[in-house]
């Protein structure tokens, strides 16, 4: 039972609990009381209508049936030593089921139409916000098309690690998605310092670590990309507080940055840039290790880890089924 519905079924079964004891209490052998349970009668159609609200449907059948046989208890109880009096009240018994049933009906196909709106609200939504950072990388592209072609790895390696932890899809969605602009502050940096052949000095160094803050103003100008913005804050963040540009701790770095800053670490070491070679995997990993825990998540490097060498296992299953005319061995 969802937290939402909880209120209306507690509510539901309080007026049905206290209608019953009402009815039994009150007697019928007055007729000046009588109009008491012709009340009484209709208050049942209270609960019915809190249930179909709450689950359409079979919440107005369900209902409907339950208090429809509490009426009619009542009336066999109360009405016992007069069988035949009365005998109109007896039609409350087909009008519970109809009235729940047909409540539920239209309570259905109300929200049917809701969902489909907030669902075509979400997709427009969701495509502008896809306009919006393919026109951010389009503008990084034409200035710099190996951090784009870097993006696009990392935000592979990023997805298949958060898959490899059981993110939820939104969370694997959003991470992929931080990943492609991780970087698009670097449109902000100046040629000397994003082209520079070596080490950065302290100077170079601090004015390359802004490109976090642009990206993430540049990206909050798009609607809706708040949570890709808040991972793309903290990717460069590290679990023992070193990292920038907030000096997060690890319980304040969201478990996605911290794939997205291992996924980033691993596809720059192996890549060939300017000032090194590519390292080999098993070199990356080495290197890794090293920062395992302090620079690093733990949970996302292991699962990195995992996903490197399911990929190498899978390449190397693949490559044994093939030979140079193309047969399998």
């Amino acid at each position: 039972m969802s937290s939402v519905h909880s209120p209306h079924v507690r509510q539901a079964t309080i007026l049905t609990v206290v209608i019953t004891l009402l009815h039994f209490l009150i007697t019928t052998q007055s007729h000046g009381l009588h109009w008491i349970h012709i009340a009484l009668a209709g208050a049942y159609l209270i609960p019915v209508l809190v249930a179909a609200v709450a689950y359409e449907r079979i919440g107005g059948f369900l209902s409907a049936m339950g208090v429809s046989l509490l009426y009619l208890l009542h009336l066999l109880w109360s009405w016992r030593d007069s069988p035949m009096a009365n005998p109109d009240q007896f039609a409350w018994l087909v009008v519970y089921p109809i009235v729940g049933v047909v409540t539920g009906h239209l309570v259905s196909v109300d929200n049917k139409h809701r969902r489909r709106h907030d669902e075509l609200l979400e997709q427009s939504r969701h495509s502008e916000l896809i306009n919006g950072i393919t026109g951010l990388l389009t503008a990084v592209e034409v200035r710099d098309t190996a951090t784009v072609e870097h993006s696009h790895r990392v935000a592979e390696m990023s997805k298949q690690i958060g898959e490899e932890l059981g993110f939820d899809a939104k969370t694997v969605s959003n991470l992929f998605l931080a990943s492609l602009v991780h970087d698009i502050g670097k449109v902000g940096i100046p040629d000397a310092i994003l082209f520079h052949h070596g080490r950065l000095n302290d100077k170079q160094m601090a004015e390359m670590r802004e490109h976090v803050e642009l990206a993430v103003t540049m990206l909050l100008e798009i609607p809706g990309t708040d949570d890709i913005a808040k991972l793309v804050a903290q990717h460069h963040e590290s679990p023992d507080g070193s990292g920038y540009p907030h000096g997060l701790m690890a319980d304040e770095i969201d478990p996605a940055a911290a794939v997205l800053r291992v996924a980033d670490i691993f596809t720059a070491i192996t890549e060939d840039r300017v000032y090194h070679d590519a390292m080999s995997i098993d070199e990356a990993i080495d290197a890794m290790k090293k920062l395992d825990g302090d620079q690093l998540d733990t949970m996302a490097f292991r699962a990195l880890i995992r996903v490197v060498n399911r990929d190498r296992d899978d390449a190397i299953s693949s490559e044994s089924f093939e030979t140079t005319d193309g047969e399998p061995k």
